[in-house]
């Protein structure tokens, strides 16, 4: 896309949002003050990364922003912005911008209370983003410019480091900690599988210490993990595990077991079945059908392996059309900010999304 965008998120890291400035030719902005975390430090925080969103987006000037729900209020400081600009600068200087909404946006229970205000901020808003089905259909009831789009396949960094490459089976186990995914229950599939060495990712300073205290020893916790060092640890196990509790939960580390050809052990939901339809392993979230999920994947290597390449293939070949009308709508959406009556033509498209 030719023209200036940037991607707002209010936190430390988003594949997806990464992704899509990729493919926006734009950049992504990621703002999250780590040491105002937690307890009555977080207002300050979000009055912080409220602050550092707006000084960003005066110096940058983006025709286009788009911004990453929730938390609500990073939404809420690009609409206000965006409005304020809408309404004091020459019509030739005013930007369009979208709603992204993660499915934590719906789904999460300490974000259901920002829902109406979500609602209310969906109006101003060119486009808003959804990620699932279930929640474009939330879209289409509101009666807002709602837009589907799935994930794209990620362009990883180049891997650097032998992490992932100790023992002769082994797994990568995506995790942020959140309280969706089923710890306790990995522990206890790995201690079915003595011959398996797994390596579990994400921080895990977000655990308790009655969790922890559960690791077998062929668990290894890498900690959060960026760039080429988490990219070593997808080419260097011989599969990677992504389990939820969460059915309506569509994650992004599926996409990066595709863009890595890496078969994938992940939970039995509707969202994942309706996109990964093959080198994928299925498994209902209990410790006997998670080990016998990965012994699947672990012996089935050489037909999983061309399974998932195929995969990937028809994953980018079904979303180009979608993603080439989403950035056209982003510009025809940025033209009629510009000219000199607002008018949506996206009024009585507000579901253009298609369904997969």
């Amino acid at each position: 896309m030719n023209v200036k965008s940037i991607f707002i998120v209010w936190a430390h890291h988003s594949r997806r949002a990464e992704t899509l400035a990729t493919e926006l030719n734009g950049q992504v902005s990621f703002q999250y003050e780590a040491r105002l975390k937690g307890g009555w430090l977080t207002p300050l925080r979000y009055l912080v990364q409220g602050w550092k969103t707006w000084h960003l987006l005066e110096r940058e000037q983006p025709e286009v922003v788009l911004v990453q729900s929730p938390p609500i209020f990073a939404p809420l400081v690009v609409t206000l912005w965006c409005e304020l600009r809408g309404t004091t600068r020459p019509t030739k200087h005013r930007s369009s911008f979208a709603i992204d909404c993660h499915p934590s946006t719906f789904y999460c229970r300490d974000w259901r209370w920002a829902l109406p205000l979500l609602r209310f901020l969906t109006r101003p808003a060119n486009l808003t983003l959804s990620s699932n089905m279930e929640a474009q259909n939330i879209l289409q009831r509101w009666k807002v410019r709602g837009f589907f789009l799935a994930d794209g396949v990620p362009s990883l960094a180049p891997p650097t480091g032998t992490i992932g490459s100790e023992g002769e089976a082994r797994v990568a186990v995506i995790s942020t900690f959140a309280d969706v995914e089923p710890i306790a229950e990995v522990f206890a599939a790995a201690r079915l599988l003595p011959q398996v060495t797994f390596y579990l990712t994400g921080d895990q300073k977000r655990a308790s210490a009655k969790l922890l205290a559960q690791k077998p020893e062929n668990v290894i916790l890498t900690g959060f993990l960026r760039g080429g060092t988490y990219t070593a640890l997808l080419k260097n196990v011989h599969g990677m595990v992504i389990l939820t509790n969460q059915p309506k939960d569509l994650s992004c580390a599926a996409y990066e077991a595709v863009a890595m050809a890496k078969p994938a052990v992940v939970s039995d939901g509707p969202e994942n079945k309706r996109w990964f339809t093959q080198g994928f392993v299925y498994v209902n979230n209990t410790p006997e059908a998670i080990a016998a999920g990965i012994n699947k994947m672990l012996n089935e290597q050489v037909t999983l392996i061309p399974e998932v390449i195929a995969m990937g293939l028809e994953l980018t070949a079904r979303r180009r059309p979608t993603f080439e009308e989403f950035a056209a709508l982003l510009l025809e959406s940025l033209r009629q900010a510009k000219g000199k009556e607002k008018t949506f033509y996206l009024k009585g498209k507000a579901d253009h999304g298609k369904n997969p």
